[in-house]
This record gives C-alpha cells, structure tokens and sequence, in this order.
C-alpha cells in the first residue's frame, strides 16, 4: 500500500490569462477551494490527506496557484501576489463555479485571503490552517530564499513526526521525495523570485498583509493551527489561549476576522493537517456543514 495518496488520477489543467493552471478535481455537491502555501516545493498535494475525503461529500478543487506545481512556473509578469489571486478568480470563473467554501494552508489563506477581501460574493466560508501572512516580518524561508535540497525537505518533515502525530518516518520520506520532484522541475527556483520579493521586501509586504485585510471578511471563518506552530500569530496566540479564554480577539495580536472561530491543536505544528489529519477533516467538515449555501 502506498505511503501517501496519489492524486494524480484527478489530474486536470485549465488555461488562463497568466499561463495554465493544474489542478485535482473530484466530487459533487457544494464546491470546495483547497489553496495550498508557499515554496518552490509545495502544491496542492499537500491536501492529500483531504482532499479524497472532502470528495466523497463536496465539489472538490485544489488548484497548483500560477509559478508553482504543475502550472505554468515562468511567467512574463510574476508570480505576484496579484497575478496569484486574479488567477484563481479568472479559474472560478471559467468552470462556473460562483461560490466556494475555501480552505487554505500556510500561505494559502494569504492569497485566499485577499481573494475573499476583493470578491467576496465568490467566497462562503473560509478556512485558515496555519496561516501566514500576518506578520511584518517574512519567514525565514523567504527571508533566506535559496534552492531546496533533499535534506532540507527532510529536515523540516521532521518536526511533524512526534508522539501522537500520525506521521512517521517513511512517510515523511515519501512527502519529501514528491516534494523535490516539484522543486527540481524547470524554472521552479528562479520563477517564484519574483513572488519571493514582494513577501520578503517589507514595504511591498505590508501592503498585502492579511491582517489589514481581516476586518472586513465578514463571511464565516475558522482558524486553525498547532500549539507548536512557528509562524506569527500562531506562537502569540497559543501562548495567550489561556489568558484570553481562547479568543485571540483579547490578546497582544488581536488579528482577527469578525466571525471566526478558533481551533488550538495541541502538540501540533506548522502542518498540523498532516500530523491530525483525521481531526482537521472534520473541523473543516463541521464548520462548512454549519454554513448555509443561500
């Protein structure tokens, strides 16, 4: 039996203004975006520990974001933060999907984020796993951009083997060997540069930070993330949870959508959605079902 799904039988492209798009497709039912995060390495494979299960009850979609994965990686202008997002809506829209319940990962609710912020007739509920892209201060993975190497990917899969964590050591392995075949393909190192320089510059940074955006998401929202997670707010809150009763909203980074919700994963960290997988499925699963569709 395989280690870690296959979703390449889902396999689909779509081309757009920018280049091609892949994407995983499956499912019926009330259509569901998965966005994944950041890295010259990363895809929406990232969902694969979701993505079949949310299938066999929703429209599912999880799109590789322009200059990465499988989609069209040099781009005559970007990868940037708009290019990304204005992708994704031409995407919706040209397989006539009007509404979506969103998930993202990592820097998926970043640029879903600003997805729903501009166009929010397009987004009905919004889900946040570890999400980045709230702090001034750029992550060290984009600070110190640099080429990926098998023992880097191996090295951070690391973190997310510990008790009580449903990764283990093999199949860490297998996530960081699929992971370098995206990292090797051409032009994936150079072609994210230029999304690279708008995270790490800090002016460019802050005027696409969630946060700012964060206020005016009025739609349901929920919030997940490990109680070992490294990137802001993540660390603050879990360290205030307790003293703000599980409301960030009270704490020192109040960064906070007006109908959200909040999930603190003990023991987790960063991919919390691969060490819990089968308690992240059903937050995700209770709170889209918890949304109307009218």
């Amino acid at each position: 039996m395989d280690l870690i799904p296959d979703l390449s039988k889902y396999e689909k492209f779509q081309n757009v203004t920018q280049g091609s798009i892949r994407y995983y497709e499956s499912g019926s039912g009330r259509d569901v975006l998965l966005l994944h995060g950041m890295g010259a390495y990363t895809t929406a494979d990232t969902f694969m520990f979701m993505f079949e299960k949310l299938a066999e009850r929703y429209h599912v979609i999880a799109p590789d974001h322009l200059g990465f994965g499988k989609s069209s990686r040099i781009l005559e202008n970007g990868p940037t933060f708009d290019v990304i997002v204005d992708g994704h809506r031409e995407f919706l829209n040209q397989l006539g999907i009007t509404c979506v319940d969103l998930i993202g990962h990592s820097a998926g609710p970043w640029f879903g984020g600003i997805l729903a912020y501009e166009s929010p007739h397009l987004v009905r509920s919004f889900t946040a796993i570890g999400a980045a892209g709230m702090n001034v201060d750029p992550v060290a993975g984009v600070s110190g951009y640099q080429e990926i190497t098998h023992k880097f990917l191996v090295a951070s899969m690391s973190t997310s083997i510990f008790p009580g964590s449903a990764m283990t050591e093999e199949m860490a392995s297998s996530i960081a060997e699929s992971m370098l075949i995206y990292a090797k393909m051409p032009g994936a190192f150079e072609g994210l540069k230029p999304l690279v320089q708008q995270m790490a510059n800090p002016g460019i940074r802050k005027s696409y930070l969630l946060q700012r955006r964060l206020p005016f998401m009025s739609m349901p929202s929920l919030w997940i993330w490990g109680e070992n997670e490294g990137i802001e707010p993540g660390p603050t809150w879990s360290r205030e949870w307790h003293d703000t009763q599980g409301d960030p909203g009270r704490g020192s980074k109040p960064w906070i959508a007006p109908n959200g919700r909040y999930v603190m994963i003990p023991k987790a960290t960063h991919n919390v959605h691969w060490e819990f997988p089968e308690q992240v499925l059903n937050l995700c699963i209770e709170f889209i079902e918890s949304v109307p569709t009218t």
